[in-house]
């Protein structure tokens, strides 16, 4: 008797837990772009415009093109290249999903194109947070200028960089300049630089270092392998270079007092770095100083790093792989940007 009536309370309360379906999220538009920019932008006039959208659900959307610059029903993501407007006329792009729990707009992007007359205003270079967007345009090249030097650039192309790559950790001065192609003329006042973030707030943390009496500890504090370089930084070389395992330490004995250390971690397509300058005690060694008649140790106690040594730039340590860094950056680039066409 007590477990019938039991069964017949509970009933009607585990037909309500039945009836209440678990809650899912509204669909989220994670990116939506023109020719890499997330906000209005001026174009030179019948130039190609690259749109690229991502829009993450619990469940299949419906996503829609909304404006006067395109329409119809898309995939969830996708890239589409669509004709710009004509010179001194606006279209609009937006984008709308909607599923079952509730729609979400995207702000919408108007893109204006120059009168010929006027000159020609290039996209912006968008910054978000430690993340740098180089746009692509028919119009204009874009270039890396270091320690503000814009009369000498290397070549960027179009494509989503970390900060601290161009940077080398914040320990570069860099600039992206717009350089305007032939027979192309500047609008009067238009934004051709903008600054690379390198402060703190954009560096990568990959290893920690520890001092104690004529030598050091590094330890990879990441989930991925890195590669520690490690030396003078005014020499030409480094003085040695490991290759560290996640949480992995190495104890590295030196005679220098000051040292800059530099880690890389990531592939090719998406590097990470960090620098950190230190300085080394050199009192209190074992047998003595080093260079002060005690026993020393052979120096560098490991192999120098071979084949680092890239591009030079003013109070930048040869060794320090700036250049190699930039080329990866710079190839990861193009390889987005062709895989987008």
């Amino acid at each position: 008797m007590r477990r019938l009536v039991l069964s017949l309370l509970l009933a009607p309360l585990l037909c309500l837990v039945g009836l209440a379906a678990p809650a899912s999220a509204a669909p989220v538009i994670q990116e939506f772009t023109v020719n890499g920019s997330s906000t209005d932008l001026t174009l030179q006039p019948d130039e190609e415009l690259d749109i690229v959208w991502d829009v993450a659900s619990t469940e299949t959307p419906t996503v829609t093109a909304t404006g006067t610059g395109w329409s119809g029903t898309l995939d969830p993501s996708g890239t589409q290249r669509v004709a710009g407007p004509a010179a001194g006329e606006s279209l609009t792009f937006g984008l709308e999903t909607t599923d079952s729990t509730g729609t979400t707009s995207a702000t919408t992007i108007t893109v204006t194109a120059q009168d010929d007359a006027d000159g020609v205003t290039p996209p912006p270079v968008v910054v978000q947070g430690c993340t740098v967007v180089v746009p692509r345009s028919d119009s204009f090249d874009y270039g890396l200028a270091y320690f503000g030097d814009t009369e000498n650039t290397e070549p960027i192309e179009a494509g989503t960089y970390r900060a601290s790559a161009l940077t080398s950790g914040g320990f570069l001065d860099v600039t992206i300049v717009a350089e305007p192609r032939a027979d192309v003329t500047v609008a009067d006042g238009a934004v051709t630089t903008w600054d690379v973030p390198s402060g703190e707030d954009c560096e990568s943390e990959l290893f920690t270092v520890s001092t104690a009496p004529c030598s050091f500890t590094v330890r990879n504090i990441t989930g991925t392998p890195i590669e520690f370089l490690y030396g003078d930084g005014d020499a030409e070389r480094a003085d040695g270079q490991l290759t560290l395992a996640p949480g992995q330490q190495r104890t590295v004995k030196t005679p220098r007092d000051a040292l800059l250390a530099v880690g890389i971690a990531g592939d090719e397509e998406d590097p990470e770095l960090q620098t950190l300058g230190f300085e080394v005690p050199q009192t209190g060694c074992d047998g003595g100083a080093v260079g002060a008649g005690g026993s020393a140790w052979p120096f560098p106690n490991n192999a120098p790093a071979a084949g680092v040594t890239v591009a030079e730039h003013d109070g930048t340590p040869a060794w320090l792989p700036v250049g190699l860094l930039v080329v990866l950056g710079v190839a990861a680039g193009a390889a987005r940007a062709r895989a987008s066409r």
